[in-house]
């Protein structure tokens, strides 16, 4: 008995608020990404660090102070609100004003393809759901380097307009393999190496039709 409170006790510690906002902001996702993604990320703290050291700042709170930064200018902070509140008030026009957006913009940055998993390819998308997104880009450091800086760039207007986006980039198939076995994406190119990999993903626009759940 006493053993089993114990594993209580921690799965309650594990699950409170204070313990998933310092988690995401110690990591900031930096566990689930690619290894190119996630040196990109760590190299924006060490920037930030050292800006702030050469503005005068003690090198432990300068790197303290950036990682904040990283943490504010490209984290995806909607939804780790969707965690902590259970309430980001996903909406239909903010679903189109995102995929819009990506649309209109990615091209500039060489993604080849944007994958829209969960709720959103289940069709049960709902108002405490967040945009799960995948970025394809080539494998070439340039093409890696514009990819990762668009996905920052994707989060920072993402938190601006209060959308919850999760992102992450890949040029291997192999990451996708992450993801649920039964989910076919709704891809917004539809590059031909995703339609090979996926012969049964959807259509962007149709697949927001079938999520009747938003508003």
């Amino acid at each position: 008995m006493a053993r089993k409170q114990k594993y209580s006790s921690r799965g309650k510690v594990l699950n409170h608020p204070a313990f998933t906002v310092a988690s995401y902001f110690v990591f900031q996702g930096t566990r689930y990404m690619s290894w190119g993604e996630r040196s990109y990320k760590l190299g924006l703290t060490i920037v930030f660090a050292l800006l702030l050291m050469f503005a005068g700042l003690h090198p432990l709170p300068a790197l303290l102070f950036g990682h904040l930064l990283n943490f504010l200018l490209n984290g995806q902070l909607p939804v780790l609100m969707r965690y902590v509140l259970s309430d980001v008030d996903m909406t239909r026009a903010k679903v189109g004003k995102a995929l819009e957006k990506l649309e209109r913009t990615a091209g500039r940055f060489g993604v080849v393809d944007i994958l829209v998993f969960g709720s959103f390819s289940r069709h049960s998308m709902k108002p405490t759901s967040d945009l799960d997104l995948r970025f394809y880009h080539r494998p070439d450091f340039l093409s890696a380097f514009l990819a990762y800086s668009y996905a920052a760039y994707i989060r920072l207007w993402a938190n601006l307009n209060f959308i919850p986006i999760d992102v992450f980039c890949f040029s291997q198939a192999a990451f996708l393999d992450r993801m649920r076995a039964d989910e076919n994406p709704a891809l917004l190119f539809a590059a031909d190496e995703m339609r090979r990999k996926y012969p049964n993903a959807q259509n962007v626009d149709e697949t927001l039709r079938h999520n009747r759940a938003l508003l």
